[in-house]
């Protein structure tokens, strides 16, 4: 059985591992029908899926991961867009108006203003008018899974991000396996384990759940981590697609196209949720350069923002912590640099 975690309480020290694991059963999944069944399968956190194919390099030829000379971190700047970046976030901004801020918040949010005294100056909260935003959900009464969903997705597929906005609204911890156009590492893996290359594709370790098709993982996770409800504009079929397609038309092309990249062994953690743009273009250059990435949700109402606020006196997403290089740094397009110039092998041609 499972005990149900509270957010904050997976334990980190379980994604520390080789980063070439050995083979082990994948699940796999029955004919293609909306909900799949699968033998129950013990799966772990792994910056490559452990039956992936090892590389012909030893581990002494393993690639060293350090930040470029002289990197510094950027001291945050709240609601501050960098020169030159103004139009990729109107652009990834678009979801706002066509998804109705789906993913912004968590399940049952409500908020309510309270005098300043009321919270105290060490608790994450924001100020109007001389007054306190108090924010709850009905997140603490969801059962919470023990070890990270596992997705396999990419930033510019539709069908991807309603189940991105899903994750956001339950505040799931997942780890995304990025498969971005002729990436090669996850693509194949999908494959070899669903037995197609089709997207989004999900594995849960807590059940051993192993599934396709947006809608019925959607209804997977409303079920065994929410309430059972879905939220409604994630409930009309064929007009949810094409709002998710719109929302990302104007960057239509960013996040789904490989490049050519040094795999870290371990995943990069970000505290990010989908509503937001600027957590987006970081997701981008993440997929882009195919780096799995242990997603930590941190929509409105969400109680890891106390955590992120707890250790920096701030809370801003996105935020990253590198355990290949031990940087942790928040603002999107400084995180989009770092990402390319430590990852990519041609970081000189990124724009």
């Amino acid at each position: 059985s499972h005990r149900p975690v509270r957010g904050g309480q997976m334990a980190t020290a379980a994604l520390r591992f080789p980063p070439f694991l050995s083979s082990r059963a994948a699940p796999t999944t029955t004919a293609a029908t909306c909900t799949r069944r699968t033998a129950p399968a013990t799966l772990r956190v792994a910056a490559l899926p452990d039956s992936a194919s090892a590389p012909t390099s030893t581990s002494e030829e393993r690639p060293e991961f350090s930040p470029s000379a002289g990197f510094a971190p950027p001291v945050p700047k709240r609601f501050a867009v960098k020169d030159g970046q103004l139009g990729s976030v109107a652009g990834a901004a678009l979801a706002l108006p066509f998804r109705l801020g789906t993913g912004l918040f968590v399940l049952g949010y409500s908020v309510s203003l309270v005098s300043a005294d009321k919270i105290p100056s060490d608790q994450y909260s924001l100020g109007f008018l001389g007054l306190k935003v108090k924010e709850t959900s009905k997140i603490d009464q969801c059962r919470r899974p023990e070890k990270p969903i596992e997705i396999y997705e990419f930033e510019g597929c539709p069908f991807c991000r309603k189940v991105r906005e899903m994750v956001s609204v339950l505040d799931l911890d997942v780890l995304f396996y990025p498969c971005p156009q002729k990436g090669p590492t996850f693509r194949p893996k999908v494959l070899e384990m669903g037995g197609k290359k089709q997207f989004p594709y999900m594995v849960d370790p807590n059940t051993g759940v192993a599934m396709y098709e947006s809608d019925a993982i959607i209804k997977y996770l409303a079920d065994t981590y929410g309430d059972g409800t879905v939220p409604i504009m994630l409930s009309l079929g064929l007009f949810t697609t094409i709002t998710a397609g719109l929302a990302m038309i104007w960057r239509v092309w960013k996040g789904s196209s490989y490049t050519v990249s040094k795999l870290p062994p371990q995943p990069i953690e970000i505290w990010a949720y989908e509503g937001s743009p600027f957590c987006k273009l970081a997701r981008e250059a993440l997929v882009e350069l195919e780096l799995p990435h242990l997603l930590h949700s941190c929509a409105r109402g969400n109680p890891k923002r106390q955590e992120i606020f707890k250790k920096h006196g701030i809370f801003q997403a996105p935020y990253i912590e590198d355990p290949n290089t031990g940087v942790k740094m928040f603002e999107s397009a400084e995180i989009i640099e770092y990402l390319r110039a430590t990852y990519s092998l041609y970081p000189q041609y990124q724009n």
